[in-house]
């Protein structure tokens, strides 16, 4: 298993997927398709179980798919692939609908071609969701004194430049959302005791949390693009959220 799978189990690492599961769960229902394909590291957490797109595969990136090095998870539907770090997505173009990127910008090689990768396989007018660690922020200031620990060696590029870089791939954010805001302590009674900062960070520093989630659809010319806020305005969840939302809008 790569360290990032590693941390992703620790009890800081299951507090962290829990609320980004959450998040997802409010985004995930109302995006439709055949297709739909997590790529994340080997050992983490699935975040398709509340999609109810009928095919779901979990691409696994591991240094040594070929070995029976690591035992098999159960995902329930999902069929898990395994493929090395690094490699080219294996699925032909135009042949996925939705792709969830699970914190893989944050440690690739090559954000940039991850991100070309991941519009090749896209059909028009499918769906890129994107999870990464914002530097701005308590887990960013971590790196200060932690910098060659998972997952604070990360890139943590900022929401800003992803938008930036999907923006030059014809790729439209139509939706998007700051979470986690409490600091990085493993133990967990101790953090519980931080439990307030979700409130109030979503409502007083709403860019200054932990994780950024974007959701952004490929675009052809011509295409209009749907935007999600609307779908959710009701949403108590991201009514907390709401103001973050309309700064990733065009």
């Amino acid at each position: 298993m790569s360290s990032f799978s590693l941390w992703s189990q620790t009890s800081l690492g299951q507090s962290l997927f829990v609320e980004e599961k959450k998040a997802l769960s409010n985004f995930l229902p109302a995006l439709k398709g055949d297709i739909a394909v997590q790529y994340g590291y080997a050992g983490t957490s699935s975040m398709l179980d509340m999609s109810d797109i009928e095919h779901k595969i979990f691409l696994q990136a591991t240094e040594h798919p070929d070995t029976q090095s690591f035992s098999p998870v159960h995902y329930g539907d999902l069929q898990p692939l395994y493929v090395d770090s690094g490699a080219v997505l294996p699925f032909a173009s135009s042949s996925v609908d939705l792709c969830i990127l699970a914190h893989m910008l944050d440690f690739a090689d090559d954000p940039h071609h991850l991100l070309r990768e991941s519009r090749e396989i896209l059909v028009s007018g499918g769906h890129l969701i994107i999870l990464g660690f914002n530097p701005y922020s308590l887990w960013g200031g971590r790196k200060l004194f932690s910098r060659r620990q998972t997952p604070w060696n990360s890139h943590s590029f900022s929401v800003y430049k992803v938008r930036d870089w999907l923006s030059l791939l014809d790729f439209q954010v139509s939706s998007g959302m700051m979470l986690y805001y409490s600091p990085p302590i493993q133990r967990q009674r101790l953090r519980q005791r931080f439990l307030f900062m979700e409130h109030a960070g979503s409502r007083w520093w709403p860019m200054l949390a932990s994780v950024y989630l974007l959701i952004a659809q490929k675009r052809d010319e011509g295409m209009t693009v749907i935007d999600f806020r609307e779908n959710f305005r009701k949403n108590s969840f991201l009514n907390v959220a709401e103001p973050v939302a309309k700064n990733y809008s065009k």
